[in-house]
């Protein structure tokens, strides 16, 4: 097949959105499909990387509040005619906006199958825009989506939250839930020498118990709960660090609240880490730990969970399939369940250094393939729709 990905989100950058979409990708080519991606200009981008093979990349500009994303500026006639000269089967969306916009208005003007995945929860993320989060701005939320995906032929969502939250939206089109699947092999390839060297760079030692946390440092992520959390339970423990991966635009913010509850020595901030060698970091931890509530599927989650290590997270929807309380892992809703729940962890740990690492994990063939069924029904059901349309 031939398929058109169209996101304002993509490789090099990093977010769950951005692996999804890049993992798919290759996923694809893998499986010998032609797979062509509309995305964003980006000045960190080598033209000769694997990445960017039959890769377009449109002028973009930073967006307003979120300076680290950006957002295209399509000449739409030219690129309706590149569209139209490669002959796509389908096109599959991954944004709303700029470029989900192009690859709605080529599957019009085309009549091609419009697949869009809806990756996130945007109600945790209005305060991006400076609007108060309340049922105005929820309502306008969900008008937006419905309008996106009104001449869409499917939606796919991660999991069975999103669907929830779709319905809540009253989005009447036809949804399917695929999660992103894990190239399960690269997060059990770590290097343990790396290993190593990473907890000796930050003064990790071998017998310290390391919380670890692999994100965008946001505000929606909620690492300023873990870390007063975190304060509390260093009060309870020794050889305890916090090991935060990763760059965003709450990361100063937090460093000063670290500092604040004297918290230097305890807790590290890595900045950017190479998303190539990220097992690599996620092995450098003993339990992983989250308290967002924003997520629509949690890759990073599944991620540990592949390294093998298991994780500490507060119970949300997002995790029924992938966190299974007291078997890989514990889920907390407050402060004093934290705790708890690192101490549970720590003495299953103690027992069986690899407790936890059995779970099962939705692979990338298993992606794949659910991926590659659905284009082949919905092209199909496409078809048939356009035949009976001629007809008429």
């Amino acid at each position: 097949m031939r398929i058109g990905i169209f996101t304002d989100t993509y490789y090099p950058e990093i977010s769950g959105v951005a692996t999804s979409v890049y993992e798919l990708r290759n996923s694809l080519m893998e499986a010998g499909h032609k797979v062509f991606v509309f995305t964003v200009s980006n000045s960190e981008v080598d033209p000769a990387d694997f990445s960017e093979i039959h890769t377009y990349r449109i002028l973009s500009m930073p967006f307003l509040t979120l300076k680290e994303r950006r957002i295209g500026i399509p000449i739409l006639k030219k690129y309706l005619k590149i569209v139209k000269k490669l002959n796509l089967d389908l096109i599959h969306t991954h944004t709303e906006f700029s470029l989900g916009s192009l690859g709605k208005r080529a599957a019009a003007k085309f009549n091609l199958p419009h697949i869009h995945t809806y990756h996130t929860l945007y109600e945790n993320y209005i305060h991006y825009l400076k609007l108060p989060k309340n049922n105005f701005t929820l309502r306008l939320v969900g008008k937006f989506v419905k309008k996106f995906t009104k001449n869409c032929d499917l939606i796919i969502v991660p999991t069975e939250k999103v669907i929830d939250c779709m319905r809540q939206y009253k989005v009447e089109k036809p949804l399917k839930v695929i999660p992103t699947g894990l190239d399960i092999d690269k997060f059990r390839n770590v290097d343990r020498k790396r290993v190593i060297e990473i907890r000796s760079e930050y003064g990790i030692e071998s017998d310290d118990m390391v919380l670890i946390s692999v994100c965008r440092i946001s505000q929606e992520k909620k690492l300023d709960k873990i870390i007063r959390f975190f304060q509390e339970l260093s009060q309870t423990t020794n050889k305890i660090k916090l090991l935060i991966v990763g760059d965003g635009p709450a990361k100063a913010e937090l460093e000063k609240l670290s500092t604040g509850l004297g918290l230097n020595d305890k807790v590290i901030f890595t900045g950017y880490a190479d998303w190539e060698r990220i097992q690599d970091y996620y092995a450098a931890g003993n339990i992983f730990v989250s308290a967002s509530q924003s997520e629509t599927q949690g890759l990073t989650y599944a991620e540990a969970l592949s390294v093998g290590i298991p994780i500490l997270a507060r119970q949300d929807p997002c995790l029924n399939n992938v966190l299974h309380h007291k078997q890989n892992g514990y889920g907390f809703v407050n402060k004093d369940d934290f705790i708890q729940g690192y101490h549970y962890i720590s003495n299953k740990l103690a027992e069986d250094p690899s407790w936890g690492s059995n779970s099962e994990i939705f692979s990338k063939q298993d992606f794949t393939d659910a991926i590659v069924s659905t284009y082949e029904e919905v092209c199909l059901a496409h078809k048939e729709v356009s035949s009976k349309n001629r007809l008429v």
